[in-house]
């Protein structure tokens, strides 16, 4: 009876993968243009990161017209004068996923991004929701609570519609508004 045991370089490796992913975790970071967006990026890489985690940042991106401004009978916004915006607005993305990128790579991390044009509340939501990550990440601006009720708050309305642990990080004391 001849019997062979052995387990396959491939087989080695595909193995040792699998296991990496199971034991990694996924955190989802919010970022936009603030500080306190990027204060929130530090704090997840000093205190929740560890390889081999992986981090996608998620970036929401106003609309630069509203829709009225594009089909209301009195008034029309010139093609060129959109398409400026149009560019305008994806160097202002652009420009802000390279600052969070160059945050994560001082630390040696590679992050996955992505942007979305709508509000911020569904935009990360829809990210959540599309990556079921371990966890969400997102700084607080500390508005009052007249300008909560008047703009709402992001890590509000986050903390209560996704179905991951959410980490909301407040600013540093100096920092507060």
């Amino acid at each position: 009876m001849d019997v062979k045991i052995g387990v396959s370089r491939e087989n080695l490796l595909l193995e040792t993968m699998e296991e990496q992913e199971k034991s990694s975790r996924l955190i989802l970071v919010a970022v936009d243009e603030s500080e306190e967006s990027m204060n929130a990026l530090h704090w997840a890489l000093n205190n929740l990161f560890k390889p081999p985690d992986r981090i996608i940042l998620v970036h929401a991106q106003r609309s630069p017209i509203s829709p009225f401004a594009t089909g209301s009978p009195g008034f029309m916004v010139p093609f060129d004068v959109l398409k400026m915006l149009e560019n305008d607005m994806k160097k202002s993305v652009q420009k802000i996923l390279a600052k969070a990128s160059e945050i994560c790579r001082a630390k040696n991390v590679t992050p996955e991004t992505e942007a979305h044009i709508g509000d911020a509340r569904e935009v990360i939501c829809n990210a959540a929701k599309k990556y079921n990550p371990d966890m969400l990440v997102l700084g607080s601006h500390e508005y009052g609570a007249f300008t909560r009720v008047l703009i709402g708050s992001v890590s509000d309305y986050c903390v209560h519609h996704v179905q991951c642990p959410v980490i909301v990080v407040k600013p540093k004391k100096d920092q507060a508004h």
